[in-house]
């Protein structure tokens, strides 16, 4: 009856450090969580929100997250299988001139001279259906078409607009950034707002 009873606490002991590392654990492994959920909800901004946009790259997966008064650009690594990690993270703020997009982007470094890119827009203009990310040489004053970006771009990027916001992940060299611009293209493959 006694054997019963010490297996019956050491049985209980144990089940309750197992809830402590699961609870308290992501904090002691260097940022990341048990969910991919966890890892998006509680980083900045440690909001209530939903994800409005996800995609996929590898190990690495770009979500927005939409609070409801602003919307983030994050992106998440499982570099672990079970473990997820918020690595960058940025708000869409930058708004165009004619007030047809907000745009963000952020670069981290990963490696010497190499970069982790990020790029997120929310489309206010619903004409817009494409957007394209470039680093071509500054040219002021010159309108060029877009197979002229793209001759004289080392990065372009072109992303699909799905519910009002579009995102990418690119690993970029640090000669690569520079003077990224952000063009809004409707379905005609018109060019109606530039950043």
């Amino acid at each position: 009856m006694r054997g019963k009873s010490i297996f019956k606490k050491r049985y209980f002991t144990i089940l309750v450090l197992l809830l402590i590392i699961v609870y308290f654990g992501p904090s002691f492994l260097g940022g990341y969580s048990w969910t991919e959920y966890s890892a998006i909800r509680h980083t900045l901004p440690n909001e209530n929100g939903k994800v409005v946009f996800e995609k996929e790259f590898k190990n690495k997966k770009v979500v927005v997250w939409d609070t409801g008064l602003n919307k983030y650009v994050k992106l998440i690594e499982n570099n672990f299988w079970f473990l997820y990690r918020s690595t960058s993270v940025n708000g869409l703020a930058a708004e165009t001139a004619d007030e047809k997009m907000k745009t963000t982007w952020l670069a981290s470094q990963q490696k010497d001279k190499v970069y982790d890119a990020l790029f997120a827009v929310e489309v206010l203009d619903e004409d817009i259906v494409k957007v394209i990310v470039s680093n071509e040489a500054n040219l002021e004053g010159k309108d060029l078409s877009l197979k002229e970006v793209k001759e004289q771009s080392t990065l372009f990027v072109e992303m699909d607009v799905k519910d009002g916001v579009t995102a990418h992940y690119t690993s970029i060299l640090h000669s690569e950034i520079r003077n990224f611009v952000f063009r809004g293209v409707n379905a005609d493959g018109n060019v109606v707002s530039t950043f």
